[in-house]
């Protein structure tokens, strides 16, 4: 898979969401890039549209209960 962002993150303070898009196919998937941990798989989708979508609802609810894993 390769980014289609051009400006990614190469470091977090803490978990970050990207969109990757297969290059073998019309695949789009959401990535958790999280500090010293390998990058992790958490939505795939049709289109780059659903995938931002998902970042936009259920992303967001992930991230949050990342946080408060990482402060607890």
């Amino acid at each position: 898979m390769s980014d289609i962002l051009d400006n990614a993150p190469t470091t977090h303070e803490g978990p970050g969401l990207i969109i990757r898009k297969a290059s073998h196919g019309l695949v789009w998937s959401v990535w958790a890039m999280l500090e010293g941990t390998p990058s992790e798989e958490l939505f795939e989708a049709s289109s780059e549209e659903d995938a931002s979508n998902w970042i936009k609802t259920d992303g967001q609810t992930w991230l949050e209960e990342r946080r408060q894993k990482r402060n607890s």
